[in-house]
């Protein structure tokens, strides 16, 4: 028979209740209660709601559980609540007992406690005599059923052990025979490799060509960082260096290139790059852009109806000049004047003394 609770979520007059759940350790799914949610006495609907069972046990662990909940009436806060056997775990009497109602993580009610003792089943902690023998006898049977085979099998091994110590001796024989023949042969080479001078040790002169016939590459030790030249996919020529002292990887963001036509190429270098405006008008076919060629930055392009001292462009982090630069500039209106071009050691950009509706062709080059 199910117990029926009525909990309420008002928890003012009593915290706890005089309403006890008894189960036993081991119990599964047979304890069932029907309850009733109230506010104040009222039901309580559950409509778009969840409802956990909650409680910490006497062995300090908490329980946390929706499984067990199945909701009769929502409207009428009517649900039964099976408990798992988890909660009955451990003996004794559980220190805290409640429901929770939530929706997701914007609501949260509870009822007033109620009592759950959980009792000691007959086995845990002890031993059951007549079943304990039986397995006893179970293994002792078992253990005689495999014991001729055991002994088979070591008088097998007793045999075959001096006829596995033949066959390590004759091997171990047979390989000492073939390393001496192999180390002969490496005296051999080795001397011819002496007699004929081919390899040094140290350093050596090469009168003719020495010719790699793949794309190999040297590596030049020093005492603090190593140097890697090699050649590149396309017949250029590349030096990095190591990423650390006496390193084995390369720092291919530090390289420099010997270039097929005859050009050196750093790793910071880049090839013309635009370079956006904003309250001027560009001049077809002569876009504003930027290059770098080792330490050189170049800016070249042309605008139209420019303001004086209104920075018209940015150049990026890497082109900035050390300070303050400033270079003629060609002015055309209805004359050809000239005037200034200002480059900041901030990056901006701007011209000076021009007048209104006037066309500036710029070209600026600095060493950053």
């Amino acid at each position: 028979m199910k117990t029926t609770f009525e909990l309420d979520i008002q928890k003012e007059k009593y915290k706890y209740t005089s309403l006890i759940v008894t189960g036993r350790m081991g119990d599964l799914a047979s304890n069932t209660v029907d309850v009733y949610i109230k506010n104040g006495g009222e039901p309580y609907p559950l409509t778009n709601l969840t409802v956990f069972y909650e409680c910490v046990k006497p062995d300090d662990t908490a329980v946390r559980d929706k499984e067990g909940v199945n909701i009769i009436d929502a409207a009428k806060g009517h649900l039964t609540y099976t408990f798992p056997a988890e909660v009955f775990s451990a003996p004794g009497q559980v220190k805290r007992s409640f429901f929770s109602i939530e929706k997701d993580k914007t609501f949260r009610a509870t009822t007033q406690d109620f009592l759950v003792i959980s009792l000691h089943d007959a086995l845990t902690g002890h031993i059951e005599s007549e079943t304990y023998i039986s397995e006893f006898d179970k293994a002792l049977e078992m253990v005689k059923g495999h014991r001729k085979e055991i002994d088979e099998a070591n008088k097998r091994i007793a045999e075959l052990t001096p006829y596995i110590q033949k066959k390590v001796d004759e091997t171990d024989t047979k390989f000492k025979g073939v390393i001496g023949q192999i180390q002969l042969r490496v005296d051999g080479v080795s001397k011819q490799i002496d007699a004929m001078d081919i390899v040094k040790k140290a350093g050596d002169t090469i009168t003719g060509l020495l010719e790699y016939k793949s794309d190999n590459a040297f590596v030049l030790g020093s005492r603090s960082y190593k140097t890697i030249f090699h050649k590149g996919a396309q017949g250029e020529l590349i030096f990095a260096p190591s990423t650390k002292e006496q390193g084995d990887t390369w720092d291919w963001s530090k390289k420099v290139e010997i270039r097929t036509d005859g050009t050196i190429k750093q790793a910071t270098d880049t090839n013309w790059t635009n370079l956006k405006t904003t309250g001027v008008e560009t001049v077809p076919d002569r876009p504003m852009k930027y290059k770098k060629t080792g330490g050189l930055v170049t800016v070249m392009g042309s605008i139209r109806n420019p303001k004086n001292t209104a920075i018209f462009a940015t150049l990026p982090e890497g082109f900035h000049p050390p300070q303050d630069v400033a270079f003629p500039v060609v002015v055309v209106t209805g004359s050809t004047t000239a005037a200034e071009f200002t480059i900041q050691k901030g990056g901006g950009l701007f011209v000076n003394g021009v007048s209104a509706n006037a066309t500036c062709h710029l070209v600026a080059s600095y060493v950053v």
